[in-house]
């Protein structure tokens, strides 16, 4: 077996004068040695080769052990086959080390993977999603955790619901303050024109809770903690969310809610707040938005929404929509309403 073979040193990969693939000049010499003679004297000539080209192929089929020396200037042609094994039978011994090598590497660190694997879901155990899918659910759950809640609470509502709801809110509110947990909740400046909710607003400030109300609130949010948040889906549900880069994010945007937002119980508020909530009716009326589009997103019905479109009208002294945009921006109004977007 050739040094070039056992070496690691293939033919053919360019080293030496035997190296470089097989040409078709190769193949001609190898068949006049094959087919015509094993002497090697006039065959540059029939094959129309310079002798120095001739000898180059000669050691190319000889590396190949295609070609052995027989006597001066004589070869004798070899099996291509019996070749091929000859020079492969290195390289197979390494395929099947190699094969070895990964078999035994298998067997050794598979049973590390079951391990392994119960590791990494016991670490994202803690940033699961939970999916609640009704009413019902969300009420248990939430019940659930605001008795594990330790120092803090933050609540954002686009919506109050009826006396029962908030009546039951309260039994969850007081147990929360009693135990010296931070309260803070933001609820729609339409809030402090509805009886029930303003009396709930109140009660929970007299119970030491802190109570804002904004002009628009984007969604329902609960964060307990600083490291569970519950939100709403789309089928009715909610979902509890426990990923701490999700819940830093959420705290973001409560807080940002919570410092454009007014607080409740101080003296001569009302007529600013309700000034956010006409600017906020101007903002969607530039936009297009339909009644009860601003409605929904005021957290008021679509009557009441009226009455404000129609107390702008009174205001401005226009009688239709269109008028009515015209002087607000006439009057640097939607400006402002602009601003308090970019601000809050």
């Amino acid at each position: 077996m050739s040094t070039a073979a056992e070496g690691g040193e293939a033919p053919g990969d360019g080293a030496g004068p035997g190296g470089g693939p097989l040409t078709d000049e190769d193949i001609r010499v190898y068949r006049h040695f094959l087919e015509v003679s094993p002497d090697a004297d006039g065959a540059p000539a029939r094959l129309g080769m310079p002798p120095a080209r001739f000898a180059e192929s000669v050691a190319r089929l000889t590396a190949r052990q295609l070609l052995r020396p027989d006597g001066p200037h004589c070869h004798e042609a070899l099996s291509p086959g019996l070749a091929a094994a000859s020079l492969t039978t290195s390289s197979q011994a390494q395929v099947r080390e190699l094969m070895r090598r990964i078999d035994t590497t298998h067997r050794e660190l598979g049973p590390l993977g079951p391990l392994y694997e119960r590791q990494v879901r016991r670490g994202l155990e803690g940033t699961a999603t939970e999916l609640l899918t009704d009413g019902e659910a969300v009420r248990h759950r939430l019940a659930e955790l605001s008795a594990q809640v330790r120092h803090s609470v933050l609540t954002a509502h686009p919506t109050l619901g009826g006396p029962e709801t908030l009546r039951a809110a309260r039994e969850l509110d007081s147990d929360l303050l009693d135990r010296g947990v931070r309260y803070r909740t933001v609820v729609p400046h339409t809030a402090r024109r509805q009886r029930e909710a303003l009396h709930h607003m109140t009660l929970l400030n007299g119970l030491g809770a802190e109570v804002r109300t904004a002009a628009v609130i984007p969604g329902r949010l609960i964060i307990l903690d600083d490291d569970t948040a519950v939100v709403p889906t789309a089928t009715g549900g909610a979902a509890v969310l426990h990923d701490p880069t999700v819940v830093t994010f959420l705290t973001v945007i409560f807080d940002h809610i919570w410092e454009h937002a007014r607080p409740v119980g101080t003296g001569g508020a009302d007529n600013e707040v309700f000034e956010d909530v006409e600017l906020a009716v101007l903002r969607h009326l530039e936009h297009g938005r339909s009644d009860d589009f601003i409605a929904r997103k005021l957290g008021i019905s679509t009557r009441t929404m009226r009455r404000y479109l129609a107390g702008l009208c009174e205001k401005l002294q226009v009688e239709t929509r269109f008028q009515l945009g015209l002087a607000a921006a006439r009057l640097g109004l939607l400006s402002d309403a602009r601003a308090q977007d970019d601000g809050g």
